[in-house]
């Protein structure tokens, strides 16, 4: 009997019907389940299943119909990606993570590029790089097309329409009249991609989720909704209208979590859920504890000593004491008495039940309690760094996600329309076209971080730099510098400190000093 059998959707014949040969039946007697014993203790039940597989009244709700990626995204995408901007812009905590994943994927600077394009000696080509870098952070300063963002601005948008709505689409534009460097970028809303557009067409492509597809799965044409300003202010078409623009042109960023996933989805949607009911429970909380606060009450009417009809209001308002001041007492009306509202929620379990829930939901978004909630009371030095170890694991791999599929792309690009635009040069002389494939080379470095103790990180890494593990260039781009801006500053430094007699301890020193080293004193002392 084989495993498919056991987890087909057609139920696989009971063992004891399944014909045996007399040798097996002898073996295993007749009629017995000859099922392996380790493999009938992987199992829940005497029926052969899996007691998570069972579908009996407790599990009545529980789906039992495997979802392809496909159903998937074009069942819950629209509704993830609604309710995932909403929780952006009404959770704290929600806002909280999508400035997190900014904050650790992006970060200040943005991703790093150094170019390490070599001479024909198989040396550094200094020129080349310092052209290629300049030429870049130049055109870092219009990268996008409408001017709001830059290069680094475009890249922390960009992580933060993924994480909130599951994607983003950028169009590469070139040509002259996009920039010095004929390129540029263009920002998509996923909204503008219609995720219930299918259609098979006649060459054997098939479009979902507003993508066309060959046969194998591979794009070919993104579909963008022309009219989507108009559908927003309320106009109505018969039919939309649609710009097809090649997958060439388009970069989709997403991360897949399911093999022929068309679409990304939001990553707050293991999230949405808790967040959305915790953000309601806060607020009933902190209404109910202004209300508590508040001391209210009721006036109710005394039968046995009311003296006057109360059945008409008219002329009794004055009478009641319907404002408080703190330490004031008022006498009511005759026939009334005033019964206490004295409501105590919320007391001790409001945290413990909000901590919780909190813990459940940084657990769904792969972060740690204490870098969603800010909330380090009880936490120490030792817990804090093995939930930040795990936690900036998962960052470092976003990271090399990120420059795969966006920043390397992009580098690629620009230096071959700019190469081939004669846009780069090295004093009055461009780069030349038939080394392209040279000047696209380059390293890159995400964002790290310091440590609580610093002292003992510097101290580590001067280690590996001793040990030749780690060279000094390295060390500068882990902090989330260029080693080539820091080497210059350094030299300009040593250059200003020389002009004005400073010696590198910082102490003043006279010219012999600066000029010979420690050996220039030693010469003196031995002529005297």
């Amino acid at each position: 009997m084989s495993i498919f059998n056991i987890f087909s959707r057609t139920p696989a014949p009971p063992v004891e019907a399944v014909q045996e040969s007399p040798r097996k039946a002898k073996r295993f007697g007749r009629g017995k389940n000859i099922m392996p014993r380790g493999l009938q203790r992987g199992f829940g039940s005497a029926t052969g299943n899996y007691e998570s597989a069972n579908t009996d009244r407790i599990n009545a709700g529980w789906t039992t119909e495997p979802i392809n990626a496909l159903q998937l995204v074009e069942r819950n995408w629209r509704i993830l990606c609604a309710r995932g901007r909403e929780c952006a812009f009404n959770t704290m905590h929600g806002k909280r993570f999508l400035k997190l994943v900014k904050k650790n994927i992006v970060g200040p600077a943005g991703v790093q590029v150094t170019p390490t394009v070599k001479g024909r000696d198989g040396k550094a080509d200094k020129l080349a790089r310092k052209a290629i870098v300049d030429a870049w952070k130049d055109w870092g300063k219009n990268a996008e097309i409408t001017g709001m963002h830059t290069w680094r601005s475009l890249q922390g948008l960009s992580m933060e329409t993924v994480a909130r709505d599951g994607e983003v689409f950028i169009r590469k534009l070139k040509g002259r009249k996009f920039g010095k460097y004929r390129f540029q970028l263009q920002f998509i809303d996923p909204t503008r991609v219609p995720v219930d557009y299918r259609e098979s067409l006649a060459n054997g492509n098939k479009i979902r989720g507003g993508i066309e597809f060959t046969s194998y799965g591979k794009p070919v044409a993104y579909y963008i909704r022309s009219d989507a300003d108009d559908v927003y202010s309320g106009i109505v078409h018969n039919s939309a209208s649609y710009e097809r623009i090649s997958a060439d042109e388009i970069i989709h960023l997403f991360v897949p979590d399911m093999i022929n996933q068309p679409r990304g989805l939001s990553w707050l949607g293991t999230a949405l859920q808790r967040l959305h009911q915790l953000n309601k429970y806060e607020e009933a909380a902190v209404i109910n504890a202004n209300i508590g606060a508040s001391k209210m009450g009721f006036f109710q009417v005394d039968p046995d000593a009311a003296t006057e009809d109360f059945d008409d209001d008219e002329g009794y308002e004055e009478d009641f004491p319907l404002d408080a001041e703190p330490g004031t007492f008022e006498r009511l009306p005759p026939g009334f008495n005033f019964t206490k509202w004295d409501p105590q929620y919320p007391q001790g379990e409001f945290e413990g039940f909000y901590k919780t829930i909190l813990h459940a939901v940084a657990a769904g978004l792969g972060v740690s309690y204490s870098s969603l909630s800010g909330d380090l009371s009880k936490a120490n030095y030792s817990s804090i760094r093995a939930g930040v170890l795990d936690e900036r694991d998962l960052w470092i791999e976003l990271q090399s996600w990120f420059i795969e599929k966006l920043v390397l792309p992009v580098f690629e690009e620009w230096v071959s329309i700019a190469v081939l635009a004669q846009a780069i040069t090295i004093g009055l002389t461009p780069l030349r076209a038939e080394r392209i494939d040279q000047y696209r080379k380059a390293s890159y470095q995400g964002r790290r971080w310091k440590w609580a103790d610093p002292a003992k990180e510097v101290s580590a890494s001067r280690d590996e730099q001793d040990g030749l593990m780690k060279s000094t260039s390295s060390a500068i781009r882990e902090q989330g510098g260029d080693p080539d801006e820091v080497y210059e500053e350094i030299a300009d430094d040593r250059e200003k400190w020389a002009e004005l007699g400073i010696a590198p301890t910082g102490k003043p020193a006279d010219s012999k000093i600066m000029e010979g080293g420690e050996n220039a004193n030693a010469e003196e002392e031995t002529d005297d």
